[in-house]
């Protein structure tokens, strides 16, 4: 018992380290993946309202790929992706009604509604983070698809009284490489307006 308690904060502690060294690694311009030097930049996004760290090379979707990628009517309005279409960060502005303090509440019902649609998905761990003074709700999972498992990190946060959900994903042979970068981009996401509607300088 000593010992799984033991091995359970060391895990944590790594975890911790992990996060952190993506989070530093945000505020670089260029990161190294796995022996590849990528150029990283600060987007302004949804009408310059959210700022994300994404990298240079990624760009948007265009409608023929987000039909097959997803294929779904709901699919996100804006999603970036790498060359091969591997690797996506996508963004959608949802209509359901969201506040910072009901965050708790949210994370449960998207966490339930994905475990029942994803009965085969293994599960890594979800939870609240408060990210440049915003409360961040978060899962983490990978999931079979068609014809590869698929790492997903699904966030969402407020955004002018509505859920902002934003999703990362990429095939399970980029996961070790770019989970720790995808939980560095969550923790640097920037909301610049406030409760008025007004930009943030």
């Amino acid at each position: 018992m000593m010992n799984n308690m033991q091995e359970e904060q060391n895990q944590n502690a790594r975890k911790s380290r992990v996060n952190k060294i993506a989070q530093q690694d945000m505020q670089k311009t260029l990161i190294k993946i796995k022996g590849e030097i990528i150029p990283f930049e600060e987007k302004n996004l949804l009408e310059n309202k959210v700022k994300i760290p994404l990298p240079k090379t990624f760009t948007i979707m265009s409608p023929e790929m987000a039909s097959l990628k997803y294929p779904s009517e709901r699919r996100p309005e804006l999603i970036y992706t790498n060359e091969t279409a591997s690797i996506n960060m996508a963004f959608s502005h949802t209509q359901n009604p969201l506040n910072d303090t009901d965050m708790g509440a949210f994370k449960n019902s998207m966490v339930q509604i994905l475990r029942q649609t994803q009965p085969l998905a293994r599960w890594f761990e979800e939870g609240i983070r408060n990210v440049n003074g915003k409360n961040i709700g978060f899962c983490e999972f990978l999931a079979p698809s068609f014809d590869a498992n698929i790492y997903n990190l699904l966030f969402f946060v407020e955004l002018e009284g509505r859920a902002l959900l934003c999703i990362f994903n990429c095939v399970e042979e980029e996961m070790k490489s770019w989970k720790p970068i995808a939980r560095g981009i969550m923790d640097s996401l920037k909301i610049t307006v406030d409760e008025k509607g007004d930009i943030r300088r």
